[in-house]
């Protein structure tokens, strides 16, 4: 008599599971929560486009860092990704940093160093004041400053593009160092890199820039 009972409680415990389990899987999907991080990181994965960018006018402008208005004159800071343009003045805080950029372009003083970051400081206003071109950012921070690294994509003759990057490189007036990413039009980051250093090659052979010291 007992073993009838308790298979009859097993049957109904195994009975409600399953119908425990059918009711579960007719529920509709909860919606995913939102974190801060989440909607970050998506946010960072994206590329948002700016057409409409100018150069403004600011004493931190460089070779690889400009500050542009956009949207009816909201303004941002924006850094290049892939390369570094040595800098344009020497203080306090940079003096390892400048000689960190000299020993890359085969040993420069810190002079000739400082003058390289010149130049590409005025090469870099030169193409975004007189050329129409395309940033591409995810708002990605560069490290701990209120800058956000960027793509330019500079108008050239026939339709084509070229990166702010490519235009520095090939000036020899960049090293290749910095953060690199994923390109809006579909190149991988290694491809861009690797491109990028056959231009810093060819930049060497015909003695650009820096390295015609």
């Amino acid at each position: 008599m007992w073993w009838r009972i308790k298979n009859y409680l097993w049957l109904a415990v195994m009975l409600a599971g399953i119908g425990f389990t059918v009711w579960l899987e007719r529920q509709p999907e909860s919606p995913r929560k939102s974190t801060p991080a989440r909607a970050e990181k998506k946010a960072q994965s994206q590329f948002v486009t700016l057409h409409d960018a100018r150069l403004v006018e600011h004493r931190d402008n460089d070779g690889d860092s400009f500050h542009l208005a956009h949207n009816g004159g909201e303004e941002h800071e924006f850094r290049l990704y892939f390369v570094d343009a040595p800098e344009k003045r020497l203080h306090q805080y940079n003096g390892q940093r400048i000689e960190e950029q000299g020993r890359y372009f085969r040993g420069l003083s810190t002079d000739q160093t400082i003058g390289i970051g010149l130049e590409a400081r005025r090469l870099t206003e030169q193409l975004l004041k007189s050329r129409r071109f395309t940033l591409h950012t995810r708002w990605q921070r560069v490290f701990d400053s209120g800058a956000g690294f960027a793509f330019v994509f500079l108008d050239e003759a026939g339709g084509k593009k070229e990166e702010l990057s490519e235009k520095l490189v090939r000036a020899g007036f960049c090293r290749i160092y910095t953060q690199g990413a994923n390109l809006p039009d579909g190149r991988r980051e290694k491809e861009f890199e690797q491109h990028l250093k056959a231009l810093e090659r060819e930049a060497k052979a015909r003695k650009q820039g820096a390295w015609r010291f």
